[in-house]
């Protein structure tokens, strides 16, 4: 009996394997995690194909970034006890920068952020779809330092990691020599501002798709206790080209409109920006497909010294998606800056599980 049994759940398994996927993932919603663009609106890649009247597609993603980073200044500066580890901290920070009054900003962010989003997808009618992303994230020192640290020990150095603590949280920025804002304590749980969006098919052929969007942040909260963005909003497009064999292409760009916010967050000088993505997923297989995507984004602040934020910057975004079921994906991916400016997350991992209905 039991050998039927287990007979039976293998057919039906390899059944399901052999099946095409039911449902296609598109582009992967990438987010930049560096900790300045938080607040403000980034660039998500949007999936161009409506899901059809009455669907649902739903989404629960993960992604643990890594940061460390610091204004150029501070790679000149020798460390305080070159025998081992220092803790960054106010005092230290503050006796660096007031020898610099004439530099108008300077920042150290060394922190780890854990984001979990819920997604949310309708199809309105058969060429409109409605979505939402509820994100909450958690900003502590993480686990991925001894990882990093050691992958830099192949020959990518980066100045400073072998010399401070690991896993700490420390995140500092000055003004014209005073400390302004700093923090080192951990923040679990804390919920961020709501994304809605609508996407709407625009042209469809046997190969092509190619789809509008818009999208606005609801600036209902506070980003490190802080900073609150002002309604955000990003108008685009979105595409793909498909056939029946072994590859599949995305495209789309969207131009981000960031207004004034909070007097915190105007000091920063945000201004509006363009991302946009292109993405190859490999069809060989039915069950596991891997995915190449490509992440641009134009600088988010205006030009000042010992920082690059007004600089372009690209990433890479390398994954699987793995169809468990008909219904159901697995997604595994890791995301790693390109370009090297300081003005993105040094890396992050990431897992999503998406079902239709």
């Amino acid at each position: 009996m039991k050998i039927r049994t287990l007979a039976l759940l293998l057919t039906v398994g390899s059944g399901l394997m052999a099946e095409e996927p039911l449902h296609e993932m598109g582009p992967f919603p990438t987010r930049e995690m560096f900790p300045m663009y938080l607040t403000p609106m980034a660039y998500q890649p949007a999936d161009p194909l409506p899901l059809g009247k009455g669907h649902w597609r739903w989404g629960l993603h993960w992604v643990e970034a890594n940061t460390f980073q610091f204004s150029d200044l501070f790679t000149k500066e020798s460390p305080r006890d070159p025998t081992g580890r220092i803790a960054v901290t106010r005092g230290t920070f503050a006796s660096t920068v007031a020898a610099y009054p004439q530099i108008p900003t300077l920042y150290y962010f060394d922190e780890e952020i854990a984001r979990f989003e819920v997604e949310g997808r309708y199809g309105l009618w058969d060429q409109t779809d409605v979505w939402f992303r509820l994100p909450v994230q958690n900003h502590t020192g993480g686990f991925l330092d001894p990882l990093i640290e050691n992958f830099h020990k192949l020959g990518f150095e980066q100045y400073g990691r072998d010399r401070v603590l690991q896993n700490q949280v420390t995140l500092a920025v000055a003004r014209n020599g005073k400390v302004t804002f700093f923090s080192d304590e951990r923040i679990l749980g804390k919920p961020q501002d709501p994304v809605l969006g609508l996407t709407h098919r625009l042209l469809q052929t046997a190969t092509w798709t190619l789809s509008g969007t818009a999208s606005f942040k609801l600036p209902i909260t506070h980003t490190y206790d802080a900073y609150q963005s002002g309604w955000d909003q990003s108008y685009g497009f979105t595409g793909a080209w498909r056939n029946d064999g072994r590859h599949a292409f995305y495209f789309g760009a969207s131009y981000l409109r960031r207004p004034h916010g909070s007097e915190a967050y105007d000091e920063i000088g945000y201004r509006d920006g363009v991302g946009a993505h292109a993405t190859w997923e490999y069809r060989r297989w039915r069950t596991v497909q891997p995915f190449l995507q490509l992440y641009w984004q134009s600088g988010y602040l205006q030009p000042q010294p010992y920082q690059e934020f007004d600089r372009s910057s690209l990433q890479h975004d390398v994954g699987i998606h793995w169809h468990w079921t008909r219904r159901t994906t697995l997604t595994f991916h890791y995301m790693n800056n390109i370009t090297h400016r300081g003005n993105t997350a040094d890396m992050a991992l990431g897992a999503s599980l998406t079902a239709h209905f």
